[in-house]
């Protein structure tokens, strides 16, 4: 492996780290006309938006017709 190579890994590594370090993990929930849809998942992010996102393109990907999600 070449120099250029072992910054790179290194680089991603320590990045990975740090963004790892502030992550919190949110409980959240999917709603449709103010009823919980599914059940509610676990969501490792830095802030409740960034959670709230992830947490409906998760249901969204297995299938789950809902309007918001609430992340606590």
């Amino acid at each position: 492996m070449d120099s250029k190579m072992k910054k790179i890994i290194v680089g991603l590594t320590l990045m990975l780290i740090a963004t790892s370090s502030y992550a919190t993990a949110f409980t959240c929930k999917g709603y449709t006309d103010s009823k919980q849809i599914g059940e509610a998942i676990v969501v490792n992010a830095s802030k409740v938006i960034v959670a709230e996102t992830k947490a409906y393109q998760r249901m969204k990907k297995l299938g789950l017709k809902i309007d918001v999600v609430r992340c606590q």
